[in-house]
């Protein structure tokens, strides 16, 4: 746990907090009694008026007038009801479809897409990273450590390239990660596992001890985030 920080004597200088409760001092209670005083001088008169008289009024307003108008103007109120509704359900249903269809487009604009093939001669496209992903797969097989680490240093090369084309705010991995809106990210937390992995790799260097099993996990990592984008 962080150390606690010392607190400083300007801190130790404040008044404590007034309690909380229904203590309250001269100016909030004049306040109340006002608030008080003017309610009660607003509903004793409409109260004693309904004990003489039968009839509420509010301001010179009968409630028995108010029911009236509105049972008179029944059916019209009813249909005007509708007509805001059936524009409200037609207005969200339009406007979702169309908030859906802008979610799309931004979408395939940020994020990239399978490998395409050729219409000519209908034969995929060369995929340097699929590529590039081959020769770290083998490296993280080989039988030397140092080739361990640099399979895990290369696949973050390739997160970091792969979170730039998603034009993520930040300088480096860590911030860009931070950025992501994790429906979009299903592997998030891969994405995390594997680059702190790479961070211990490379500040704490041979002191952080691997195995080839860990090696291979941490690789599966890296590699459950670019099928996700269809990089490999």
């Amino acid at each position: 746990m962080p150390p606690k920080e010392k607190k400083s004597a300007k801190a130790d200088d404040k008044k404590p907090e007034k309690p909380v409760g229904w203590n309250f001092d001269p100016a909030e209670a004049a306040i109340l009694l006002l608030i008080f005083i003017t309610l009660a001088t607003t509903l004793v008169p409409s109260i004693w008026r309904f004990a003489t008289s039968g009839e509420i009024s509010f301001f010179g307003v009968k409630l028995s007038s108010i029911f009236h108008f509105l049972k008179a103007h029944i059916f019209f109120l009813k249909t005007f009801a509708y007509m805001v509704a059936g524009i409200a359900a037609v207005g969200t249903f339009v406007f979702t479809k169309k908030g859906d269809a802008i979610w799309r487009v931004e979408k395939a604009r940020l994020y990239p897409t399978k490998v395409e093939t050729s219409e000519a001669t209908n034969i995929p496209e060369r995929n340097p990273t699929a590529e590039k992903w081959q020769e770290i797969v083998a490296k993280s097989e080989a039988a030397e450590e140092s080739n361990w680490r640099l399979a895990i240093i290369e696949a973050d090369i390739i997160l970091d390239s792969l979170l730039e084309k998603l034009n993520l705010p930040g300088q480096g991995i860590g911030e860009k990660l931070k950025a992501v809106e994790p429906s979009d990210f299903l592997t998030l937390d891969q994405a995390w596992e594997a680059h702190k992995a790479r961070n211990a790799i490379a500040h704490q260097g041979g002191d952080f001890l691997l195995n080839q099993r860990e090696v291979r996990r941490i690789i599966s990592l890296y590699e459950e985030v670019f099928k996700e984008f269809h990089l490999i």
